[in-house]
């Protein structure tokens, strides 16, 4: 009996930490245009910054707001030791129709450290897999006409890109046409054409 209630402990305990990964997993995934689940207070020399980012026009439409509302932003982990804001966006001023602004900023003393930057994207996943000590960033947007999508890695100074594919759809042969580039593992970056099947 004392065997069986350790064994049902036993297999509780795995069910809730697998439960917990997977939540944790999802969070790693964020829509630029939805609040984050766990919002970080910026702190003011990163607002300092992040105000003189985005163009005057989208300052313009804003200009109701003060600085410090103009972002949100939640801190993640980049390895064990690093931990980073990941910001947007707290105002649709500052977005267009489909895509917003995204940074990823360390707070190196008073001032920031910019690690990336996406003018404008959808969807940013922050990835389980490392290069060089940290995560791999993969981000993304799309609509019915085009989209595009690109991942990221940290080469030890900033993050730089080693995948890209952009696309736009053909209307009258319903396919996706566009430039795919790839980066070899000697560093090489090649591109190819992505062309609709032949009828």
């Amino acid at each position: 009996m004392l065997a069986s209630i350790k064994s049902f402990t036993t297999i509780a305990t795995l069910g809730l930490l697998l439960i917990g990964s997977a939540t944790a997993q999802a969070d790693d995934t964020f829509d630029s245009k939805e609040r984050f689940k766990n919002p970080a207070k910026i702190p003011t020399h990163l607002i300092n910054y992040l105000s003189k980012q985005p163009s005057r026009e989208s300052m313009a439409s804003c200009q109701e707001a003060k600085p410090h509302e103009l972002f949100e932003a939640e801190l993640i982990s980049l390895n064990k030791s690093t931990r980073a804001y990941l910001v947007k966006p707290a105002h649709t001023c500052l977005c267009n129709a489909v895509t917003c602004p995204v940074w990823l900023l360390q707070a190196k003393g008073s001032t920031a450290k910019l690690l990336w930057h996406m003018p404008a994207t959808r969807v940013v996943e922050v990835l389980d897999k490392k290069l060089n000590g940290y995560r791999k960033i993969k981000e993304a947007y799309t609509d019915e006409t085009h989209g595009s999508e690109s991942i990221w890695s940290w080469d030890r100074v900033n993050y730089t890109e080693i995948y890209k594919n952009a696309w736009k759809m053909d209307a009258e042969k319903k396919c996706r046409l566009g430039e795919e580039t790839i980066q070899l593992v000697d560093g090489k970056m090649v591109n190819h054409t992505i062309k609709c099947p032949q009828d």
